[in-house]
């Protein structure tokens, strides 16, 4: 009996953990996920770059071994695997596009927005480089700045597309190490971290309405603004919540294992809620314990934390893109777990935000409700979404199709709110 379901996978390779989620694409465009696995990383992935391939190849066997048993040995027929990646040389930029309103009435139709978009797209990066993510960000009409160019009057339209590309090499290991775990048939699709936990965790209302998503993980903390359903800016920084653990091993003279253990187990944040005075420790002598007051912790937290928004907020001042943003900010990712991380977002970007989990059509994903899960659940429903959009759910349309899908997918999210509006 032949086998119809449309399986996909996301592997996450991060510093922390590696994870892998099997889904079955349903017809309504949802995903039902059957199998998961995810193990430790044991340092074999390192600020978002594979460290010790082979560790790392044998880590993410064992994590694929839990995937397929879980679900019941669908891994194999996996048509499609998308990896999210961070790290990796990985920059963004800006492409823009001209097109000249030709009609008589000058009034813009579908024709001159997408040929603005396919010239923005027409960027060149250099040697040893490639595009790997296109995502329609925003458009002028004579200058002036538009959300929807549709029907209005003008001479010339312009349009502004965010291209986001790595190091080719770097990119071509997570490839590889996936390819070669047994996805030899499989088309193997690298996408930047924050756009899939972007299409995993925000609503359509908050890409409408703008929204600044931040993703603390364990060796790196990345970005994304969205505006007007278009990416206006997205990045990372080589820094992450393992750094506070390292803040606090030489602050406080601790173990770094020790803080990692009270930070990832919630005991940090948990002395925190209870206003707790002092935590205590081994002392150097036997029954002499060690007491250090909480507020000693949280200082040099507030600092990392403090810092790490602040270059953020540079960056994004710096190209102009954090106007407008009536969502807030959007955390998530292990650090965003943390008692202190919100109040300092607030503090430091003067918004409102709030701690993401994965959604699913605006509703949380019980499978994975802790954020820590964000990025692989939105590479998962990434895949769905371009299994959908092959005819036939093929996917068989090369490399190049997943840079179109997802520029489409902003295109429909962002048509989806201009008809609302209207």
């Amino acid at each position: 009996m032949f086998n119809n379901r449309e399986i996909v996978t996301a592997v996450d390779l991060g510093s922390s953990k590696i994870c892998v989620l099997v889904g079955e694409a349903l017809p309504d465009g949802k995903v039902k996920v059957i199998g998961q696995g995810c193990v430790p990383s044991e340092g074999s992935i390192v600020k978002g770059e594979i460290y010790n391939m082979d560790k790392a190849f044998e880590l993410l066997g064992s994590a694929l071994e839990e995937a397929d048993r879980s679900s019941d040995r669908e891994l194999g027929n996996s048509r499609l695997v998308i990896v999210p990646v961070t790290g990796c040389g990985i920059e963004s930029m800006q492409g823009v596009g001209t097109a000249t309103i030709r009609s008589e009435q000058r009034v813009v139709t579908e024709k001159e927005r997408a040929e603005a978009v396919e010239n923005a797209k027409d960027q060149h990066v250099s040697a040893g480089r490639e595009i790997i993510n296109i995502s329609e960000s925003c458009f002028a009409i004579d200058g002036r700045p538009v959300c929807n160019p549709l029907l209005q009057s003008g001479r010339r339209l312009d349009a502004y597309v965010h291209l986001v590309h790595g190091v080719t090499t770097r990119l071509e290991n997570f490839r590889t190490i996936v390819r070669e775990s047994g996805f030899e048939d499989s088309m193997i699709y690298p996408v930047f971290a924050p756009l899939a936990t972007d299409y995993g965790i925000l609503s359509e209302e908050e890409r409408g309405s703008g929204a600044l998503l931040v993703d603390i993980g364990a060796g790196t903390t990345e970005y994304d603004v969205e505006c007007n359903s278009g990416v206006r800016a997205s990045g990372v920084l080589q820094v992450g919540f393992d750094h506070v653990c390292n803040d606090l091993a030489v602050g406080l003279d601790l173990n770094i294992g020790v803080c990692r253990k009270l930070v990832e187990d919630g005991s940090l944040s948990r002395a925190i809620r209870e206003h707790r005075d002092c935590l205590e420790f081994p002392g150097s002598s036997v029954g002499t314990p060690r007491r250090i007051p909480l507020n000693s912790f949280e200082t040099i937290i507030d600092l990392r934390l403090r810092e790490t928004f602040e270059i953020i907020k540079q960056i994004l001042n710096e190209k102009n893109a954090l106007s407008q943003l009536e969502a807030g900010g959007i955390l998530t990712g292990g650090g965003a777990m943390f008692e202190r991380t919100g109040a300092m977002f607030r503090e430091v970007f003067e918004m409102s935000c709030r701690i993401a989990q994965p959604l699913e059509n605006g509703d949380p994903v019980a499978l994975a409700e802790n954020p820590r899960f964000s990025t692989v659940w939105g590479a998962l429903r990434l895949a769905v979404a371009y299994n959908a959009m092959e005819p036939g759910g093929s996917g068989r349309g090369g490399f190049g199709s997943l840079l179109d899908m997802v520029d489409s997918l902003v295109s429909r999210t962002r048509k989806k709110l201009w008809n609302r509006r209207g």
